[in-house]
């Protein structure tokens, strides 16, 4: 059956993997003191290094680094990296000149990957050291939290958002961590993210059901829909944990993202009545004889799968939490199954729809034509939503606005009515109508410079001169330029990672950038920028230094010092945002 096949495929790709070493196996930690020195020794497993630039020690707010002899190192080709056993030693007259006590805090920071391209999140450990009868004694704090820890280290006391939600994960059980990653996956539905499926599954549902349309049907072909979905997103999951990068942030370059909205536009057309998409007659029989009855299920698998990848690319909180965990736990097997559970809590909504297709759908019968002209112009839509990350916002608007006005017509916008007329085409004019009016808008909008669908004339009639004043961006490419950038600023630094495929980071430029407000304090910080759309070599460079998932992200500093806890992931409107600023004194 085609359900033990899809189950089968899972089970394959997740068992396909060996679970890695965890992180205290990978780099065998540990820390002694004497009456001269504290030592960190890292007893560091088979093919597993530490980057040079992430080992890092800080006792009261300041990094050591340059007043320590450091072991040695070599240079592995990219980075420079520690790839054997090695200690570390701080000297006790040293720790007690900065904290002018016999008794303080030390937080050691490190990262490290394997040879075979797994790499660990960011470490960070916090030790007190303490005097006594018998001397110098150091003790490793728990995580779960110690004030005077916080109090030592100002802006690490809180955890990210992102962060947060890992480190709340790895303290749960199996079941119950199951259990909140399918809330999150509700909780992501949530998001902009999932509402391109929308559409696409509805047309689905509409053109591969004909004449047998029901609840039982529907929701049967959004279970496909849904389930290939999840197991996108479990897969991406996997290979983001091995290889360090999400399986859809590979597939946002324009050849892509271009070839999938033509895709929409032939499925458009077909539904408009000019063609019927079939595969040549020889495959069809082949098909018809292998899978008598499945109705394009094969079909749907593919289309869920691939828009869980391309057409929705956003890197919430909640995702970046979960991929952020897997990193920590080194389980890829329960990593594959978590997001996959997370990936069906993302469809609920979906399921629904199918489950409510006998209601929410229209059912068979005169209306079903008109319909699927409907969806037709959605599928247009789409097409121009998943291009617009090539062409850019005035292509966007301008599409938008000519197709809106054929949709307007098509449905009625300028047909007589009279008295005599049904309240039902009264209303479909009425819409028409204002669908016209604001299609044509956005045509205007298009070449005022709009950024917003909502206020498409927001630079009508303007000077543009605020409209048009942007935040001032420094950018970079690779590791030395970031360095040397953050070295050279006098104010606090932004770091924003952006491609042009996410939809999150546009928002951010277009929507939360553009505030008045929000420029006003921008003002006050250093704003880098790290394009990371081609994917290339130094962009995976960039966000492995700090442990990212992809896009977007922002990164605080004050000093050479990150503030870790500062870290957005995701869309924040001007208000959150500038709150959020606030709360860390930027």
């Amino acid at each position: 059956m085609f359900k033990k096949a899809i189950f089968s495929i899972f089970l394959l790709i997740v068992s396909a993997f060996g679970d890695p070493l965890s992180v205290a196996e990978a780099f065998g930690l540990s820390a002694k003191t004497d009456s001269q020195n504290v030592e960190f020794r890292f007893d560091l497993a088979k093919d597993i290094y530490v980057y040079k630039d992430t080992l890092k020690v800080i006792s009261k707010g300041k990094t050591l680094n340059d007043q320590l002899n450091l072991p040695n190192f070599i240079n592995d080709g990219s980075f420079d990296v520690y790839p054997e056993k090695f200690s570390l030693f701080v000297p006790i007259n040293l720790l007690k000149e900065i904290n002018q006590s016999d008794s303080f805090n030390i937080t050691l920071e490190y990262q490290g990957c394997a040879k075979n391209g797994i790499c660990y999140q960011p470490q960070v450990n916090n030790y007190n050291v303490s005097s006594g009868l018998s001397g110098y004694k150091i003790a490793l704090i728990p995580k779960d939290g110690d004030t005077t820890v916080a109090s030592s280290l100002p802006g690490e006391s809180e955890l990210s958002e992102q962060d947060s939600i890992a480190k709340n994960l790895s303290d749960k059980g199996f079941v119950l961590s199951l259990i909140t990653f399918f809330g999150y996956g509700i909780l992501l539905s949530l998001t902009p993210c999932i509402f391109p499926m929308i559409p696409i599954l509805s047309s689905i549902i509409v053109s591969k059901s004909g004449d047998k349309l029901n609840a039982k049907r529907g929701f049967w072909l959004s279970f496909i829909y849904v389930f290939a979905m999840a197991l996108a997103y479990a897969v991406a999951g996997i290979v983001a944990s091995i290889f360090g990068a999400g399986l859809s942030g590979m597939l946002q370059t324009p050849a892509v993202l271009i070839g999938f909205s033509l895709v929409f536009v032939a499925l458009a057309l077909s539904m408009f009545g000019l063609y019927e998409l079939q595969m040549p007659l020889k495959i069809q029989n082949l098909l018809n004889k292998k899978a008598e009855n499945k109705d394009g299920v094969i079909g749907i698998f593919i289309m869920g799968f691939l828009s869980a990848l391309i057409a929705s690319p956003c890197v919430a909180a909640p995702l970046a939490g979960v991929l952020l965990y897997i990193a920590q736990s080194g389980n890829v097997l329960f990593g594959g199954s978590a997001l996959f559970i997370m990936g069906l809590g993302m469809g609920v909504p979906l399921l629904i729809i199918g489950a409510s297709s006998g209601k929410l759908l229209p059912r068979p019968g005169i209306w079903m034509d008109n319909i699927k002209r409907l969806f037709g112009f959605i599928m247009i839509f789409m097409a121009i939503w998943l291009s617009s990350r090539v062409l850019g916002s005035k292509i966007e608007f301008l599409l938008y606005g000519i197709t809106g006005v054929f949709m307007s017509v098509y449905f009625g916008a300028f047909d007589s009515t009279n008295e005599n007329s049904s309240s039902g085409k009264k209303a479909l004019k009425s819409i028409s109508l204002i669908l016209f009016i604001y299609s044509f808008i956005l045509i205007i909008g298009s070449f005022t410079g709009a950024k917003s669908l909502a206020n498409p004339l927001a630079n009508f009639g303007t000077s543009g001169a605020i409209n048009n004043k942007e935040a001032k961006f420094i950018s970079v490419s690779n590791v030395n330029e970031l360095e040397n950038a953050i070295k050279s600023s006098s104010k606090p630094v932004m770091i924003d990672f952006y491609a042009t495929w996410c939809v999150s980071c546009n928002e951010l430029d277009e929507i939360t950038f553009k505030e008045q407000a929000v420029l006003s304090r921008l003002e006050n910080l250093t704003l880098i920028r790290v394009d990371v759309t081609k994917g290339s070599k130094e962009d995976n460079e960039l966000m492995n230094k700090f442990g990212l998932i992809g896009p977007p992200a922002l990164i605080f500093y004050k000093g050479e010092e990150e503030l870790k806890s500062a870290r957005l992931i995701g869309f924040y409107e001007p208000q959150k945002f500038i709150a959020h600023l606030d709360k860390f004194k930027l």
